[in-house]
């Protein structure tokens, strides 16, 4: 199941991106969920400045039950940053972390990038950044440099990969006789807390709404019965089935000691 890696995306994208006035990063709010393309700074402004592109890939998942196999699974996904920046013009004496003009200041506003990004993550009080910590444990930590020159733009990027543990998709299924949930209570968790928490008119938020058109419920018929069975080591042969009737339940008052026998068939 996958909606667990969607809800890791939007929450971390959200998380680096901040709100105007209140950016967690020298990347402001160029951080990009899933973006295909690499950086272009010769043709992308945006570019030439501090970036981060998020996407998830690798997706490994152990069954929580070594009895019954999953899923659930106990998810591990890998959040790969990839950030970046160029070399500026050098203008004047003055060194601004995030517009470095040599390769040591390059490598360092990297660094100082990439040390926002893991601050803002593990760290940070910030909504979104908790409800990170809330859905996801990052269990490895992997990054690798990345120097390309070319058109005469020197970029220096880093692929900084953290390996997430992250709670599966809590899948419902409900009676025909239920109430179906509407909206974002259709989501499954951990998807459903991060759309509630994201904020209005924003990607994310645009994402979440076409998932939820796209939604529906899984339903069963309601629960007639339960079949029991009791049977001893020492003597199989004398095993006692029983068949509870979970109807004979509704209404009942069970702060009266006499209804607190369940009514069943001897078979």
């Amino acid at each position: 199941m996958t909606l667990a890696r969607t809800a890791l995306r939007l929450c971390v994208v959200e998380a680096l991106s901040g709100s105007p006035g209140d950016r967690p990063t020298i990347a402001q709010g160029r951080v990009y969920d899933s973006r295909i393309s690499d950086f272009a700074p010769e043709t992308s402004l945006d570019d030439v400045k501090p970036t981060i592109i998020l996407l998830t890939d690798n997706d490994e998942g152990d069954a929580l039950s070594q009895q019954n196999g999953g899923p659930p699974f106990r998810r591990m996904i890998d959040v790969v940053l990839e950030i970046g920046m160029t070399q500026s013009v050098k203008d004047g004496n003055d060194f601004i972390v995030g517009y470095p003009d040599t390769d040591a200041r390059h490598e360092a506003s990297l660094d100082f990038l990439e040390f926002q990004a893991i601050r803002r993550l593990s760290y940070d009080p910030a909504p979104m950044a908790v409800l990170f910590r809330k859905i996801a444990r990052i269990r490895k930590y992997d990054c690798h440099r990345q120097v390309t020159d070319d058109t005469g733009v020197k970029i220096a990027a880093r692929l900084l990969t953290l390996t997430c543990e992250v709670s599966d998709d809590q899948v419902q299924v409900y009676s025909t006789g239920d109430d179906q949930p509407n909206g974002i209570d259709a989501l499954p968790e951990p998807l459903k807390s991060v759309a509630v928490a994201l904020p209005s008119g924003s990607s994310g938020a645009d994402v979440v709404a076409a998932i939820i058109g796209a939604m529906s419920t899984l339903t069963a018929p309601a629960l007639r019965g339960i079949d029991i069975t009791a049977s001893s080591d020492s003597d199989p042969d004398n095993d006692v089935q029983s068949t509870v009737d979970t109807l004979a339940f509704t209404g009942l008052d069970f702060g009266d000691p006499r209804n607190s026998q369940y009514v069943g068939q001897v078979i």
